[in-house]
């Protein structure tokens, strides 16, 4: 058995094992079972990257590490850069106490060394200060004097006009204090994990910190025994009372103790699954339908954001349309209009003038959960104030579909507690479904648009 100081641990290790002894237990011991990232989180860990190359410019003429080098050669070159004097480095990699930490900026200031911690969130979250207590212990534990520490993140008010300021785009808060209050219990946090990692499996159960503050890569191993609809998928159910009753010894919606609170429609999901009843209140429908006033269009469309805006009047993290479909119905016909933005370039402006002229027959434009395409419109104004009035007329038309859903005016078992979209539809219509599509959400068409503008990008240089 391996002594447990010499258990090798990276930053990204550590907070795992902050997060959960067993997911860091599976990681070193049966890294099979974790769950590969999906497209959309790969994209995000992309991003990431993206953000941090760009953060360095921040403090120009740095020395960059390349992690292909090998830790040790990475190790050994940082400590060569530090005595030759320089005053930058990009991915400054050191290890103490078994723990390997690479810093995104590691800055000479006046005092001694700032560290540079780089985020592509728009806010410093109480849970980076964990990845930056953890390179503080190990930097000073290497001997580096960190006289000030810092968290580097996005600017979510900062809209572009021109060239990229990237004085704007970023915020650097100091974490200095923060940083410092945790080394204290760093100590104990690693002997713990490195105990647990001398044994077998930890026996730790599912639990709230199976999805917070991530989620774990591990999750389709330790809940492979949740089945479909447990009391899990009771949709608007808090975490902490599924997981009240899951500790009590219940799973199944049908084990619920009676006197256990939960609301109407709660109840309605429960009975749905237990006995297979249908919930149709056809008095709410029909008064819902009374407000769909032909000629009707039927609407939606698509957005992207990106972390580092791309076009004037953009924001971090803006959701920017690029793709509508719309379907006019008018005297029994039904007619398609839609539009899909030039992949590079700013697709509002053409979007939103081939919108407003192709809604405007319609007296009712029906969308599947509107307060999303109305804050985007709404943001389009702001953007334009030119089609300000226009839109406002729009957004004046637009009844949601989604209401008898979500309000259980129409519920069967197949919805599972959801009303989106995705589920109603094959419920309404069995042959109908989403599976077989080749982009088959928006976070798909989202992605897809995201990589046909960097592919235009790349052939125009």
């Amino acid at each position: 058995m391996r002594k447990s100081r010499s258990i090798f641990l990276s930053k990204s290790q550590f907070t795992r094992g902050l997060q959960c002894h067993k997911s860091l237990w599976l990681l070193k011991n049966r890294p099979e079972l974790r769950a590969e990232p999906d497209a959309s989180l790969q994209a995000r860990f992309d991003a990431g990257t993206g953000v941090g190359l760009l953060a360095q410019q921040l403090f120009p003429g740095g020395v960059a590490l390349e992690y292909g080098s090998g830790i040790s050669q990475n190790i050994s070159t940082t400590q060569k850069l530090i005595a030759s004097g320089s005053q930058t480095i990009y991915e400054a990699t050191f290890r103490h106490d078994n723990i390997l930490a690479m810093v995104d900026i590691l800055h000479k200031g006046t005092d001694g060394w700032d560290l540079y911690e780089v985020k592509s969130s728009t806010e410093t979250k109480d849970i980076f200060i964990n990845d930056t207590a953890i390179q503080y212990y190990v930097l000073t534990g290497a001997g580096i004097n960190i006289s000030r520490v810092f968290l580097v993140h996005l600017n979510s008010r900062y809209t572009r006009i021109g060239e990229l300021d990237l004085q704007e785009l970023f915020t650097i808060d100091d974490v200095t204090d923060l940083t410092r209050h945790r080394q204290a219990d760093i100590p104990q946090r690693l002997a713990g994990m490195r105990q647990a990692l001398q044994g077998g499996e930890p026996g730790i159960d599912i639990g709230p910190y199976c999805t917070d503050p991530y989620e774990c890569d591990f999750k389709p191993y330790c809940w492979k025994h949740i089945p479909e609809c447990s009391i899990f998928d009771i949709a608007n159910l808090r975490n902490n009372r599924k997981f009240s009753l899951y500790y009590g010894g219940t799973l199944h919606m049908g084990d619920i103790p009676p006197d256990f609170l939960l609301s109407d429609n709660m109840r309605i999901q429960v009975e749905a699954e237990l006995t297979g009843r249908d919930f149709i209140n056809t008095t709410a429908i029909r008064e819902f339908l009374a407000t769909v006033i032909e000629p009707v269009g039927f609407l939606d469309f698509e957005t992207f954001m990106e972390p580092v805006p791309s076009f004037d009047y953009q924001r971090p993290y803006q959701q920017i349309p690029f793709q509508y479909s719309l379907h006019l119905l008018a005297n029994g016909r039904l007619k398609h209009y839609e539009f899909l933005g030039e992949p590079g370039l700013d697709p509002r402006r053409p979007f939103m003038e081939k919108l407003l002229s192709e809604v405007r027959p319609c007296r009712t434009i029906l969308v599947y959960n509107q307060a999303f395409e109305v804050a985007r419109l709404q943001e389009m104004a702001t953007t334009f104030p030119e089609f300000a009035e226009d839109i406002e007329a729009l957004i004046a038309r637009i009844v949601d579909l989604m209401v008898p859903f979500r309000h259980k005016d129409y519920y069967v078992k197949a919805m599972c507690g959801s009303h989106s979209i995705k589920y109603v539809l094959p419920a309404l219509v069995a042959d109908l479904s989403y599976d077989s599509l080749a982009i088959a959400d928006g976070e798909m068409a989202r992605l897809a648009y995201v990589r046909l503008a960097k592919t235009n990008g790349m052939a125009e240089k």
